[in-house]
């Protein structure tokens, strides 16, 4: 099972949305999962469209592995968001100062998380 959570409700300016993505076999034995930075990914959308893609940073893509879970044992993954959605390494759009309601969504190996909302404030 996967889980997403933000480290707050909403961000001021100058907070960066952290991500806690959490992994954890749900089965009576252990499972493999390719889990880790390189193989999170953590969507932000607002109005249907996506802002931000942390599968297009280039920094957090290397060196993606396969990961033992114990049952009933979390592993974490936290990743956070500078706001700058179209910085060169990133995709996404944002135009500078936006607020408001977002989604985010974290997928990792073919599963995904519910969607959690937070709030950009100005």
């Amino acid at each position: 099972m996967l889980s997403l959570f933000t480290s707050q409700r909403s961000y001021r300016p100058g907070e960066r949305p952290t991500f806690s993505v959490y992994a954890v076999s749900t089965s009576a034995q252990e499972c493999r999962l390719r889990y880790g930075p390189a193989a999170v990914r953590v969507m932000v959308t607002r109005h249907g469209k996506v802002v931000w893609d942390s599968a297009a940073c280039e920094s957090t893509r290397q060196g993606a592995r396969t990961t033992r879970l114990a049952p009933g044992v979390p592993r974490e993954v936290a990743l956070s968001w500078n706001r700058e959605a179209s910085a060169r390494s990133c995709a996404g759009t944002l135009p500078r100062g936006e607020q408001g309601t977002f989604q985010a969504v974290a997928q990792a190996d073919g599963r995904s998380s519910p969607v959690r909302s937070f709030r950009l404030l100005n």
